[in-house]
């Protein structure tokens, strides 16, 4: 219990789950830790956020709590006498995947925290708890339930390199007349977080406009932008406004910026360093206040190598830039924003409630995702839409899927052809016996071999007797 004495507590705030807008209605949350001042200390704290909450010392204990009193949030530690967290955390997606889980731990394990995040694990807290931290994560949690729409994915991360760019970000948002350029792939989120950064920005109540320089023609995208005087051309029988202009006093999307045609780069620039525009066929400059945000999937430098984009223009768009790490690199999110669209599409069509199976979320792992979130997304609406019953699995997936996972379904076979003779327990004991004997004792190294947590070792090898100290050389 040493770690209570740095157990931070932030100032007194309203509950956040006690807010004028959701009435008078408090969300349930279930602690579950052996510890008791733990319990009591995570119970007062929850209180004190608004919501109700409940405790439990055991995995037996917890089981029924939840099936009694269906609670909406569960903060579990990964290390419990009668069961380990993990495997609790699997049964509890398993009994409803609207559950959101917070899982904690004495021990730090990275191996450990993706293993929680791909059941589905919201976060993973390390002990001494940072409460600061806690409160964000139920900030999140907050923001899910009021804007449950798919646009939440960009706010969903549990990957370090990913968290720290939207802390970035959220600082950027804040500065309202500083320029940002969003980098990524197709697909993974580019336009949704230069909305959150207009959202986030003193700029929140005043227009955001989008252009798509990619899909505006060249020869319409000045007038489109800056807008045009009547009689500037022959169809020209009334002044228009352009986009800047609607915007005026917000934010402008220029999406899609490495595709904006090379005569239009110079007025552009000139809008950026002198906020000033002129309508096609006016003679006076326009004051213009917006604020430019840029996204492109191009590497801005080739093109300003290839004469194709303007050097001075990307100094300019450069001053601030976020670059956004596609899906392969950050996999530990894949299950998490699949359980989110899940959720989302079930209550879109009005469904019944519908898991993924291990081995879909496992398919989902192993897949390369060329379209990251967008396809991510598409897929698992399909999925909501075509599935008849209530698990989702591996049946159901597209070819490239089943391909993936046809490797891993062989050798799967093969263990069990192999070792058809002996009880799956049995099959267990040996593999851990012979990884203590590959790592010489070594219970970090013996897990790694395993791919589990140490926790988890440790929790195996106390239900099955095993002394890791036998195997030392």
């Amino acid at each position: 219990m040493k770690h209570l004495n740095s157990l931070r507590w932030g100032g007194h705030m309203e509950g956040i789950y006690n807010s004028p807008e959701r009435g008078t209605s408090k969300k349930k949350a279930l602690v579950v830790d052996d510890e008791s001042i733990i319990r009591l200390s995570l119970k007062r704290f929850l209180e004190d956020e608004g919501l109700h909450a409940l405790t439990a010392s055991t995995g037996i204990d917890a089981l029924k709590k939840i099936e009694e009193n269906q609670p909406d949030i569960v903060i579990l530690d990964i290390q419990l006498p009668d069961t380990n967290g993990l495997s609790l955390l699997q049964t509890i997606k398993e009994m409803n995947p609207s559950i959101t889980v917070i899982m904690i731990t004495g021990h730090a394990d990275v191996k450990g925290a993706v293993e929680a995040m791909k059941i589905g694990a919201l976060d993973y807290l390390e002990k001494p708890i940072d409460f600061k931290n806690l409160r964000d994560t139920l900030s999140k949690i907050k923001h899910l339930v009021q804007k449950d729409t798919p646009q939440a994915e960009g706010l969903l991360t549990a990957n370090p390199k990913m968290k720290e760019i939207y802390r970035i970000a959220e600082k950027l948002a804040t500065k309202s007349d500083v320029t940002i350029l969003v980098l990524g792939e197709s697909g993974t989120g580019k336009n949704f977080l230069c909305k959150k950064l207009h959202e986030m920005s003193p700029r929140k109540d005043m227009p955001f406009v989008e252009v798509s320089c990619s899909n505006i023609p060249e020869h319409l995208i000045e007038s489109e932008l800056f807008g045009y005087e009547k009689g500037a051309f022959t169809d020209a029988k009334n002044t228009k406004k352009g986009l800047v202009e609607i915007a005026h006093g917000g934010t402008i999307f220029l999406d899609e910026i490495g595709d904006m045609p090379y005569p239009m780069q110079s007025k552009l620039l000139t809008l950026m360093e002198e906020k000033k525009f002129r309508r096609i066929g006016g003679l006076q400059y326009l004051k213009a206040d917006v604020r430019i945000l840029a996204a492109t999937n191009k590497n801005l430098q080739q093109l300003v190598h290839e004469g194709k984009f303007r050097l001075d223009l990307y100094y300019r768009l450069n001053v601030a830039t976020v670059e956004l790490l596609p899906l392969r690199e950050r996999r530990e999110d894949i299950p998490l924003l699949a359980e989110h669209f899940l959720k989302h599409y079930i209550k879109k069509y009005n469904h019944e409630p519908r898991r993924f199976s291990p081995g879909v979320i496992e398919a989902f792992l192993n897949y390369h995702w060329p379209g990251n979130i967008r396809e991510l997304k598409n897929l698992v609406e399909k999925l909501v839409i075509l599935s008849g019953s209530s698990e989702i699995g591996i049946h159901d997936l597209p070819a490239p899927f089943l391909k993936a996972d046809t490797t891993t379904k062989k050798e799967q076979m093969k263990i069990i052809d192999e070792g058809a003779t002996l009880s799956l327990m049995n099959i267990e004991i040996e593999c851990i016996k012979k990884a203590l004997q590959l790592s010489k004792g070594n219970q970090k190294k013996a897990a790694e071999i395993l791919n589990i947590t140490r926790d988890t070792l440790r929790y195996r090898l106390k239900k099955f007797g095993i002394k890791a100290s036998e195997y030392k050389s």
